[in-house]
């Protein structure tokens, strides 16, 4: 019997999400025939990167999330997959493994300002205010002139309190 879909990309995630961990805390190197800090480039089949956006800027969210989670299964490092990864599941209402893959791109690039707005929204999206707010507080210090990612999460979590007081 086959695991759906959704079950198979949440158990892939959990994977590169301990070999993510393993390398940070340094276990990685101390297994010998590990090859967990192997990159590969970022590509899968015929599909890249590239074409992935493409199908997340043309609203194919479904088709952009096979070729990211691909992508990111050959290179567990890349935080742009990972925040792309994560905006489409957002836009298909997936939004916890959107909140997995935006914390992912974020344990690769915690200042990975896209990633830090889009989970923001995400949080949003979910009820979840205080965190959003974090996640602004964070663009803050990280934009500091001020970023799109910033103004963008502003105005959302401002529309959100305008909704929740209205």
């Amino acid at each position: 019997m086959a695991m759906p879909v959704h079950i198979t990309r949440l158990f892939w995630s959990l994977i590169v999400s301990i070999n993510l961990m393993l390398v940070q805390t340094g276990v990685a190197q101390a297994c010998p025939g590990a090859d967990l800090l192997r990159i590969t480039p970022l590509v899968t089949g015929t599909a890249t990167f590239e074409d992935a956006v493409v199908a997340v800027e043309e609203g194919h969210y479904e088709e952009a999330v096979e070729i990211l989670f691909a992508l990111v299964e050959k290179e567990p490092y890349h935080a742009d997959a990972f925040n792309q990864l994560s905006y489409a599941n957002f836009q298909l209402q997936n939004y916890d493994e959107a909140l997995i893959f935006y914390r992912q791109a974020l344990d690769i690039d915690p200042d990975h300002t896209g990633a830090h707005g889009y989970i923001g929204k995400a949080y949003l999206a979910i009820g979840d205010l205080t965190m959003a707010e974090y996640h602004l507080q964070r663009l803050d210090l990280v934009c500091l002139f001020g970023c799109q990612s910033f103004y963008t999460l502003k105005e959302a979590i401002s529309l959100y309190r305008v909704n929740q007081s209205g």
